[in-house]
């Protein structure tokens, strides 16, 4: 059975990968930036292990649809390797 992901005290973590700390420091810093009040809606789409999941706040759907598109874009060029499908 996998050990449990530990949050020590002083903010420092404990048993995770580089990549789930990345992870974190984005959503800090975001956290900040929206409690600055310069962040109005936003979406977050969270992976696990077997799933995901995604939260939308705010009424700039716009926006939001603008910067789903532009994240689409940059996954299929991480997928992809900066090749489009019909380049394969």
């Amino acid at each position: 059975m996998p050990k449990p992901t530990l949050i020590k005290p002083n903010g420092e973590t404990a048993g995770l990968r580089d990549d789930q700390k990345e992870c974190i420091e984005k959503l800090e810093a975001a956290l900040e930036s929206a409690k600055n009040g310069d962040i109005w809606s936003c979406c977050i789409i969270a992976c696990g292990p077997t799933d995901f999941g995604l939260v939308i706040a705010g009424t700039d759907a716009p926006r939001i649809n603008i910067g789903l598109d532009a994240a689409k874009t940059e996954i299929m060029s991480r997928v992809l390797g900066k090749r489009t499908v019909l380049h394969r």
